[in-house]
């Protein structure tokens, strides 16, 4: 893959710890992100907001030098905490970049191709840019009941497909964000998906981490990529 420059965008990335079990799988989901922007060599500009302290305490050992630490008053408030993490950050530094980069944590597998996309198609003439991914309709493998598995037609692999966001990057530009917070009357969210955006294929693996156990899915997965490669390279 050809090199290329990544802009000074700030990257925020949410590490939400408003309880135990929240904590304990994002400071595992944290080890893979540092991969990344390790690898990427992007820890000046990428930020780790949290609603608690020893969330960053722990990214600030693994190696993040940004960290910023967001009181949340109430469920919305850590339901929001990345446009509020990036409204203060505008407030209290006076800086505002042309777009800001947000990063999920419970996408593990985010790469390199994945940040590149998001900024080829950074467009000025749009609000948002989201990645997206491609999913098949699996219905015909849905369970209706604990003993009738869906009726109604042959159990067969459907090959409809659907694109769905993924949440796991977004590039919002500065005046949408600030637009998400300032705009009386609605909450961020609200406000968020009546922007203009626009849309792009992750190239990375897609995953939906929602808690630690979920994590511990992948722990061989790095394990038998590895195995694989070893097998093609002896073919």
């Amino acid at each position: 893959m050809k090199t290329i420059i990544v802009p000074k965008i700030p990257i925020f990335i949410t590490a939400r710890g408003n309880n135990i079990g929240a904590i304990k799988k994002n400071k595992e989901a944290l080890k893979y992100t540092y991969i990344l922007i390790s690898d990427m060599n992007l820890f000046s500009q990428t930020h780790i907001i949290s609603d608690n302290q020893d969330m960053l305490d722990y990214a600030k050992a693994m190696g993040f030098t940004n960290t910023i630490y967001q009181k949340c008053e109430s469920d919305d408030d850590v339901s929001y905490l990345d446009y509020i993490g990036i409204y203060n950050y505008y407030k209290k530094t006076g800086y505002k970049p042309d777009w800001f980069i947000l990063m999920a944590l419970n996408q593990l597998f985010k790469n390199r191709s994945l940040i590149y996309d998001c900024i080829r198609n950074i467009d000025d003439s749009y609000d948002v840019v989201a990645s997206y991914t491609e999913i098949s309709n699996r219905s015909a493998f849905f369970i209706k009941n604990d003993k009738i598995v869906s009726s109604g037609h042959m159990v067969t692999h459907e090959r409809d497909r659907q694109k769905m966001i993924d949440a796991s990057i977004y590039a919002i530009k500065s005046d949408f964000a600030i637009k998400c917070m300032e705009t009386e009357g609605l909450d961020p969210s609200a406000v968020f998906w009546s922007g203009k955006i626009k849309y792009f294929e992750n190239s990375s693996i897609y995953t939906d981490v929602i808690s630690l156990n979920d994590i511990k899915k992948y722990e061989d997965t790095g394990d038998i990529i590895d195995k694989v490669k070893i097998m093609n390279g002896s073919n």
